[in-house]
């Protein structure tokens, strides 16, 4: 697994008179989501395989989920509360999933910030 780290642009400090709906509108703090993007080649064919196995995982480790499957590559987007789990775990259960649908593939994965990451520059490279 080739994990790349994405660079993370200004994020705003948290400050005593932040309130709980402040944190959550800027997403920081407890309320700060990080973004872990798995990329990987696999079968068109078992598409629907590993979305229904890993939405069954998105229910039971509340996760918020994107799976998609474009230039012959699948893109999941994993996105969870930064203080609630650790990126390790997360990518231990998802990969688990992944290798238990499709066998063992070779997966790049970009984890930051899912709001404050500069996923662009990660994207052009």
């Amino acid at each position: 697994m080739n994990i790349i780290n994405v660079p993370e642009l200004a994020k705003p400090i948290v400050k005593s008179h932040h309130k709980a709906r402040h944190m959550k509108k800027m997403a920081i703090g407890p309320f700060s989501l990080s973004c872990a993007e798995m990329r990987f080649s696999g079968d068109i064919e078992k598409f629907d395989e590993v979305d229904d196995a890993l939405m069954a995982c998105q229910q039971q480790q509340g996760w918020d989920l994107f799976i998609a499957y474009f230039n012959d590559q699948y893109h999941v987007a994993i996105n969870f509360f930064t203080e609630q789990q650790d990126v390790n775990a997360v990518l231990e259960v998802a990969s688990a999933v992944i290798a238990k649908q499709l066998g063992d593939v070779e997966v790049q994965v970009l984890v930051g910030d899912a709001n404050y990451g500069d996923w662009d520059s990660c994207y052009a490279a």
